[in-house]
């Protein structure tokens, strides 16, 4: 009886703290704008260790400090472990939601390479950042990858989970996964743009390209204007011809 007194009450608790969590995520996704940015939800499973093992890479590489932000972090399941184990790099994340942000402060509690930012990432500047680390929604993607390509500097490596950005050059897709259902992780850079001709470059370029057309036109030209004193030739000849008969 007494076995069974315990077995109902973890019940009643686990079921309590689901509807808590329930609530709260609906709530989240109400004031973040119906799905404009995302509920909290921890980076977990196989994909949490892929994306912080693609970062450890490019973090070990640098001999001089980076700067790494999370954009959505959440309660920095991904920034905490990096930042235990590179206190010479400086990490930044950013989240909207105070209760996965108040976690978040409280875990790193005693690291001065990091800190948390209650904000939107949508209105911070990423010219600064040399790795960036985000798991957004699809809906999201879109303009973040735009603001990304515009700001971020050519040796700025960004990260997504999950979703897919616009705007930026992909450079590779890690195949992963969450407690085996198959996820990829998006591996950007800023696109290269193609170099800008100096004025009088482009002016002459132009000037070759319009005297190619024109002697293409006027070869045309002098094709048609022959063959047609041929045909007038002929037929005088023609016309000479039938006279004497």
């Amino acid at each position: 009886m007494c076995c069974n007194g315990i077995i109902v009450l973890l019940a009643l608790f686990i079921g309590f703290m689901a509807i808590i969590y329930l609530l709260y995520q609906t709530y989240s996704y109400i004031r973040c704008g119906c799905g404009k940015y995302g509920p909290f939800v921890s980076s977990y499973g196989k994909i949490k260790e892929d994306i912080i093992g693609e970062a450890r890479r490019i973090l070990q590489q640098s001999s001089a400090p980076l700067k790494v932000t999370d954009l959505g972090c959440g309660s920095g399941a991904l920034l905490l472990p990096l930042a235990r184990e590179f206190p010479q790099h400086e990490f930044i994340g950013y989240e909207w939601d105070i209760v996965p942000l108040t976690m978040g402060k409280i875990k790193a509690a005693g690291l001065a390479n990091i800190k948390f930012v209650k904000g939107d990432y949508m209105k911070q500047n990423y010219s600064a950042m040399d790795l960036i680390l985000c798991y957004v929604l699809k809906v999201t993607g879109e303009p973040l990858g735009k603001k990304l390509a515009q700001e971020i500097k050519p040796s700025c490596t960004v990260i997504s989970e999950m979703f897919p950005l616009g705007h930026l050059e992909e450079v590779k897709q890690i195949e992963s996964s969450i407690y085996g259902v198959p996820e990829k992780i998006f591996i950007y850079r800023k696109p290269r743009q193609e170099k800008k001709q100096p004025a009088a470059a482009k002016k002459k370029a132009e000037a070759k390209s319009g005297a190619k057309i024109a002697d293409k036109v006027k070869a045309k030209s002098n094709t048609r204007s022959g063959m047609a004193k041929g045909k007038a030739s002929g037929a005088k000849v023609k016309s000479l011809k039938s006279g004497r008969n």
